[in-house]
């Protein structure tokens, strides 16, 4: 594959110059042409204004002429290369400015990240089939349009994205507040649960952050099927609580239901579901007074479930 493209670069390469010099033999045959013409043009006129006049002076008059012209087209034909020349060096001078601003830029990020995907990016592209070079492409795009996204702190995408989950709780430094509704109940007997309470259990051993997760269900006597849930997130050392809809005060019920997850106060992540109840798509959201909205909603919850466990009794006490 490799060798196929670097075939067709070369005869490209050859067609090209082949085709610069035919363009340039042309331009130099219609340059003679005009100054043959011209000299023509002033030997006829000088014929007929003097024709007393030696015949000599007449063809030294002519060429004279002649070669002023072509003098001319090479300077009218200098000046245009010369103002090409000077827009590719304007042209280049940005497109400079633009690279040390994104070099500049670049070197904010942390870690070598963006330099490796520029590398492998250049690499994929080079090489194996087309449509990994468009998988790469797509993936690249997908990437750009979430950076976008993110400029204006908040990002969304379709469905639940627990690639999103993992590195925001990689991420996380300080707490992690999460409200768990009726619609999340399956998700925790899935494989990516598996990993995301893993990974919540290396950011509480290797960082001491704390967790807490509120579990929401319709109502109490719903509370018993999360017995074997809350036993493996306390295990992990999560503080859970859990509370019933039916027993909340009225004001209480009447606030925004939805699956959300607090990282260091900072920032939520949102599940948003259709009417089937089915994890419709997901948001990011930095933006401060969206983010404190959530911080009161998830505090004015785990207050009304305070004390509450699977089994009716209190709540263990968590190291």
């Amino acid at each position: 594959m490799t060798g196929t493209i670097t075939t067709r670069g070369h005869h490209g390469h050859h067609v090209s110059d082949t085709r610069s010099r035919e363009d340039a033999g042309r331009r130099l045959l219609q340059k003679l042409l005009v100054t043959v013409v011209a000299g023509g043009v002033v030997y006829v006129l000088t014929t007929v204004l003097a024709p007393t006049a030696e015949d000599v002076w007449q063809l030294v008059l002519s060429v004279l002429c002649g070669g002023a012209v072509l003098i001319v087209q090479f300077m009218v034909t200098f000046a245009h290369q010369l103002n090409d020349l000077k827009s590719s060096v304007d042209k280049r001078f940005v497109d400079i400015g633009r690279a040390t601003k994104l070099f500049n830029e670049v070197e904010k990020l942390r870690g070598d990240a963006v330099p490796r995907l520029a590398e492998s990016a250049t690499l994929v592209v080079s090489t194996g089939p087309e449509i990994l070079h468009d998988f790469a492409h797509e993936e690249i795009n997908r990437l750009a349009l979430q950076m976008d996204d993110l400029t204006n702190l908040t990002a969304e995408c379709p469905g639940e994205n627990h690639d999103w989950l993992l590195s925001l709780t990689k991420c996380a430094q300080r707490s992690i507040d999460a409200i768990s509704t009726s619609v999340d109940q399956n998700f925790w007997s899935t494989e990516p649960a598996g990993r995301y309470l893993e990974s919540q259990r290396e950011a509480i051993d290797a960082r001491g952050i704390k967790v807490r997760r509120l579990f929401v269900v319709r109502a109490p006597e719903d509370i018993p099927r999360l017995a074997d849930v809350f036993k493996e997130q306390r295990d992990v050392r999560i503080e859970v609580r859990v509370v019933a809809l039916s027993s909340l005060p009225l004001h209480a019920r009447r606030g925004k239901m939805i699956d959300f997850i607090i990282f260091d106060g900072a920032l939520s992540y949102e599940i948003g579901a259709d009417q089937l109840s089915v994890n419709s798509w997901t948001t990011v959201n930095a933006r401060e007074d969206d983010v404190q909205q959530r911080i009161r909603r998830f505090n004015e919850l785990w207050n009304a479930g305070e004390g509450g466990s699977p089994d009716g009794g209190p709540e263990p006490a968590v190291s």
